[in-house]
């Protein structure tokens, strides 16, 4: 997991993270007894194809830790407010949320005059593509 942060060079570090990969890959094809162990090595046999892009290019982390960050603050609203009391309100903090993050990540965090720019719209035509005024094609 550290294997990014350390001062080596290239070399170095795309020899280790072979080693590391093939030691992963040892283990995975390695026999195990308990149902469990099998079951998570039965993940990293059919994803084989989708876990290890960090070994090979030294930009990309080997964890999920972003991704678990950029979940945390949607994750801890939803606990303060009991989350969502039927399918269909999860359903629509899934949708909304999908689109505000998506809309801070586009919008360099002015989220809030991209949302007033699009009511102000709407207020003027009901009919708009609310996506378009969104998203707009130039600015991803």
């Amino acid at each position: 997991m550290n294997l990014r942060s350390l001062p080596i060079d290239d070399k170095e570090f795309y020899r280790r993270a072979k080693k590391t990969k093939d030691c992963i890959i040892k283990a995975m094809n390695s026999q195990a007894n308990h149902a469990a162990i099998q079951n998570i090595q039965n993940i990293f046999r059919d994803n084989h194809d989708k876990l290890y892009h960090w070994a090979s290019d030294r930009k990309i982390p080997a964890d999920n830790n972003f991704a678990e960050r950029e979940l945390r603050p949607l994750i801890i609203a939803r606990k303060l407010s009991f989350g969502s009391q039927s399918n269909e309100g999860a359903k629509t903090r899934e949708i909304l949320m999908s689109v505000l993050i998506t809309l801070k990540k586009r919008t360099n965090g002015k989220t809030a005059d991209r949302f007033k720019y699009l009511l102000d719209e709407y207020a003027a035509n009901s009919f708009i593509d609310i996506y378009k005024i969104l998203f707009p094609a130039d600015s991803s």
